[in-house]
């Protein structure tokens, strides 16, 4: 039996050199084809399948607040009391830590550093089951108020700033102005929870003692008990929601708690696109594979002699099937290891185009699963292209083949096929090349989309003043007084202006009451999204005021302004502006209404939100905003400078301009939008390819029947016709099923669409269009050969 295998494999490497045209097309054209599925399936694999690098990463999950029965979000963020009442519920959870976002300038230099880190509750390094490279983790005695400030570095920041010196534990450091003893250095290749490029760790030192029940500023990761499915961890969580609902009737009704496995909340934003691509390219690989088919009917033709003589020597049909489907698996395997190379490179492409923030982008790599993916690949390759020629040649008869003599034909049942593949072919071309332009258009929409606000000629930066240094309301709004006079003055600086939130970047939420009206009954709060602004803020973002006024800079008062559907939903058919809404103690008048901004992105319809004066509520830390005469990138030193003179211990950090805020934002779109275009078009050159290769073998094939006609008086435009004719006849079909297909792709995709219908008469008629031109043009060149035979060399043709 091997013996057999082998002397196939032998023969098949045998047919490979003696067609090496023919052999090297369908080799490029696998390589092309796997190549891109291996790339694709890498990224995949490295993001979505890839177990996150933790201790038993299946048993961690975040656990969020659910308020969609108050109607908000499912994935709220927490706060003290659920961090205290969550980690006290041991049937569901091992062990339970809070982590949030932090700013860190990092002293020591001529000009602080500004670096992304994590605060976090001491247990968070015990929940991931990370041990450190140097020196220890938290304790609970770092995570108590007053406590010494203490600080783990990050592998990079530790290599980078301290020259990997393994002393530096033990050694104190200026972090926003305090002091901060290193206690430790995580390894190489440690993954963050929450912030990708956190350079370092300090103990968030909440109040466990008498923990706020209306918070929400953390996020929380939980470890599920062991042997306890995450099914069941949610039924556990609904019983602990209603317990602290009957404790707590007044904060906590209708909040229900939410447990998401860690790996798909982190890959979330990723998980629907990268299947989508990956269903996109494996559609390519089909088109290649039916092109390759053709190929293969082709050669088929010239060889139907010889498997003719074989099977009158006494071969049966089992062993030319046999030998047909290894000279299949002998091209697939050549295209399988060049589309390994092919997929490397374009897998280092992926890496530089992912967009900005892409979860674990860094691991993807080519391992043995890409590589078992890959070999796949090329059985099922050899199987799809190999099957249809091998069936089609193993039931030629004997006898009327070898009368042919020399000469190789397909019959019509060949024909059939070869024109059932390129309709098959046409049909997937149109499929993608229709989705591909729903989403380049949905880019595009996301793109123009009014977000309520003019991004043009905007820095932003954010600074965040120690707490331990500006411990009041008064010595932060004297610091924020100082630097947006500092920035107002600077060269190229048409409007400084400070906001606690930007937009694209989310909210902070608030409870408020109406004046005359009742208070809201139990669990049915009235809630208001709110940043903390300069008076300055509308004119620099350019956001349209509807009627009222905008507050004055230092306004004494208690006034605020707040969005147009704020107004529409709690004063329909009225004017909200000269009402009072109280915030905790404070009653605060409505002076204006401004236009929605989109904070949340343009998929997001307008927010009930409220702007509130920098100066009666000034927060922890802050943005600023600077509108620029010029190039905003060239302010971005200046702004430094400038806070640096204000207080020279504090960094500038997320220095970005808003049209690199929206474009990050989009960032997902774009590079899902220019694959699916890259892939429609190569799907598009391989129908091409298909129809070209149809139509030259069928003019071939039918040299002496145009001959003939020629002879008979036909004019050459008539033969252009009839091959023209039956090409597009190939395009109505494969155009009919391609729209269907295209529709209910379209369908599918819904969610992932802006601006554009998923069944878009203009999307789906330009690709039929394209599409339809692309057939006639290459039916064009078998068309001209047809009109240049000769009748009397045809007439002659054996």
């Amino acid at each position: 039996m091997m013996g057999g295998f082998w002397q196939d494999v032998r023969y098949a490497g045998r047919m490979m050199l003696k067609t090496r045209g023919l052999s090297a097309v369908a080799v490029a054209t696998l390589a092309l084809g796997i190549g891109a599925n291996t790339a694709i399936f890498s990224v995949v694999n490295g993001i979505l399948l890839r177990p996150l690098p933790y201790r038993e990463p299946d048993r961690l999950v975040m656990v969020w607040q659910d308020l969609r029965a108050r109607g908000g979000p499912a994935t709220e963020w927490s706060g003290p009391s659920q961090q205290v009442d969550w980690k006290a519920d041991t049937d569901v959870f091992e062990n339970l830590a809070s982590v949030q976002g932090w700013t860190a300038s990092l002293g020591g230099g001529e000009m602080p550093e500004s670096l992304q880190g994590e605060q976090t509750t001491y247990e968070y390094f015990d929940v991931l089951g990370v041990r450190p490279a140097l020196g220890r983790v938290f304790r609970d005695t770092d995570d108590v108020r007053g406590a010494p400030r203490v600080v783990v570095l990050s592998h990079g920041l530790w290599r980078r700033r301290f020259g990997s010196d393994p002393a530096v534990v033990g050694r104190s450091v200026p972090i926003n102005g305090e002091s901060h003893e290193i206690i430790g250095v995580m390894p190489d290749g440690f993954r963050p929870v929450l912030a990708t490029g956190a350079a370092m760790w300090r103990p968030m030192q909440m109040n466990r003692v008498n923990p706020a029940r209306n918070a929400a500023v953390y996020h929380t990761v939980g470890r599920i008990r062991t042997g306890l499915p995450i099914d069941q961890a949610q039924a556990g969580l609904a019983a602990l929601a209603g317990a602290l609902e009957r404790a707590h009737p007044d904060t906590d009704a209708k909040r229900a708690i939410n447990a998401v496995p860690l790996l798909a909340q982190q890959t979330l934003a990723m998980r629907t696109p990268l299947w989508l691509l990956q269903a996109a390219v494996g559609f390519v690989l089909l088109i290649a594979c039916v092109n390759i088919a053709n190929l293969q009917l082709s050669r088929a033709s010239g060889r139907t002699r010889e498997i003719a003589v074989r099977r009158a020597l006494g071969a049966d049909r089992a062993r030319i099937v046999r030998q047909l489907l290894t000279e299949s698996l002998a091209l697939s395997g050549c295209g399988c290891a060049l589309g390994v190379l092919v997929g490397d490179w374009g897998l280092s492409i992926l890496r530089r185009v992912a967009p900005e923030g892409t979860p674990r982008i860094d691991e993807v790599s080519i391992d043995g699963r890409v590589l078992l993916f890959a070999l796949a690949l090329a059985l099922l390759t050899a199987v799809l292209f190999g099957l249809v020629p091998a069936a089609h040649a193993a039931r030629e008869r004997v006898a009327p083949t070898l009368r042919l003599g020399g000469r190789g034909q397909l019959g019509d049942g060949g024909q059939r096929i070869r024109r059932g593949l390129v309709v098959a072919e046409l049909t997937l071309a149109l499929v993608l090349l229709a989705g591909g332009g729903l989403l380049v258009r949905t880019f595009v929409a996301l793109q123009r989309a009014d977000l309520g606000f003019t991004p043009d000629r905007i820095l932003t930066g954010f600074i965040l003043p120690p707490q331990t240094l500006y411990k009041t309301d008064a010595a932060r709004r004297a610091f924020y007084d100082a630097v947006i006079a500092r920035t107002a003055a600077l060269p190229g600086v048409q409007i400084a202006a400070l906001s606690s939130v930007l937009p694209l970047s989310g909210d902070s939420d608030e409870d408020f009451l109406i004046e005359g009206r009742p208070e809201p009954t139990r669990g049915e709060a009235l809630t208001t999204w709110y940043r903390v602004v300069s008076a300055t803020y509308f004119a620099a973002m350019q956001i349209p005021l509807q009627h009222g006024r905008l507050f004055v800079d230092r306004e004494a008062a208690p006034v605020v302004v707040i969005s147009e559907t704020m107004a529409k939903r709690h004063w329909p058919g009225r004017d909200p502006v000269g009402t009072r809404i109280r915030f905790g103690d404070v009653w605060a008048t409505i002076v204006g209404v401004v236009d929605d901004v989109k904070v949340r992105g343009p998929r997001e319809p307008g927010q009930v939100e409220t702007y509130i004066p920098y100066w009666l509520n000034p927060e922890a830390g802050i943005n600023v905003v600077l509108k620029t005469a010029g190039d905003p990138r060239a302010l971005a030193e200046p702004l430094r400078r400038a806070v640096k003179e204000v207080d020279p211990g504090i960094a500038v950090a997320s220095l970005a301009t808003m049209d690199e805020t929206i474009a990050d934002s989009v960032g997902s779109s774009r590079f899902v939008a220019t694959l699916a275009a890259v892939f429609g078009v190569l799907a598009l050159l391989l129908a091409a390819v298909g129809i070209y290769g149809v139509m030259s073998y069928a003019v071939s094939q039918r040299t002496q029947e145009i001959g003939v006609r020629l002879a008979l008086g036909a004019q050459e435009r008539q033969i252009f016709a009839l091959v023209v004719g039956e090409s597009m006849k190939l395009a109505g079909a494969g155009l009919t099923l391609g729209l269907a297909g295209a529709v209910v792709a379209g369908r599918a995709m819904r969610g992932m669409l802006f601006g554009v219908g998923a069944t878009d008469a203009r999307t789906l008629a330009a690709t039929a269009a394209v599409l339809a031109a692309v057939t006639l043009a290459a039916a064009y060149v078998p068309a001209r050969r047809a009109m240049g035979i000769e009748p009397q060399t045809a007439l002659r043709a054996d």
